[in-house]
């Protein structure tokens, strides 16, 4: 089961971050253009942020607090500050994933996560919403509220569906629920889109004594 959450909360994090700053602008007046078009708007974003974890029967297992930072191209922060601190960074073709707890670094290559998660070749900037993903609009709960389901396209996703809401333009609500019956849903709060962000907040150099797993590396030899 842990390793489960933190597949699932690593997934629903690295995928709000390749939607946000890497979809090309589609061409038709659909549900998918419209989507597109509110991820291609952001530029930057900051924003506090609660992620909780359900069950297969609905019973909340799990509730996280931090605070997020995405930049284009290619930059993202996602710092988990309780109940167990987390930082992940990716940083061009790379993701950092600190466990302080456990004092271990993991680094990963953005492509190969990709190739785990069907969901994160739309890291590609030449991959249409569409070929991935059938998009629908579905009722907001506000008249400023813009939802859209996501299902995707390949049958061994790792996620049933996905859905994304909007107010006002901006990410307000994340849901992903995999095919377990599993769900991670995620409300962005005191968010801020477009503003200036710091070059430093994507760098990251691990402490000393702390294991370093380098996952891009496993291949040579």
């Amino acid at each position: 089961m842990k390793t489960l959450l933190k597949f699932l909360k690593v997934d629903a994090i690295i995928l709000l971050f390749v939607c946000s700053f890497f979809l090309i602008k589609a061409q038709a007046e659909t549900a998918s253009a419209d989507l597109a078009n509110l991820l291609n708007s952001i530029h930057t974003m900051q924003a506090d942020f609660v992620q909780t974890v359900y069950d297969n029967r609905g019973k909340a297992i799990q509730q996280s607090h931090g605070h997020m930072t995405l930049k284009r191209p290619n930059k993202f922060r996602w710092q988990i500050q309780k109940p167990v601190p987390q930082l992940i960074i990716a940083n061009q073709a790379r993701l950092w994933i600190y466990d302080p707890d456990l004092e271990q670094v993991t680094v990963r290559a953005l492509g190969k996560t990709s190739a785990e998660t069907p969901a994160l070749v739309l890291s590609h900037n030449n991959i249409q919403l569409d070929n991935d993903y059938v998009v629908t609009a579905v009722a907001g709960k506000s008249a400023n509220s813009h939802w859209f389901k996501l299902i995707p396209k390949q049958a061994d996703s790792m996620f049933e569906f996905i859905r994304m809401g909007f107010n006002n333009g901006a990410i307000s609500d994340m849901e992903l629920k995999d095919h377990l019956g599993h769900s991670t849903q995620i409300q962005f709060k005191n968010t801020k889109i477009n503003i200036a962000v710091a070059e430093n907040l994507f760098t990251f150099k691990a402490p000393a004594n702390v294991d370093v797993i380098d996952e891009t590396r496993k291949k040579r030899g």
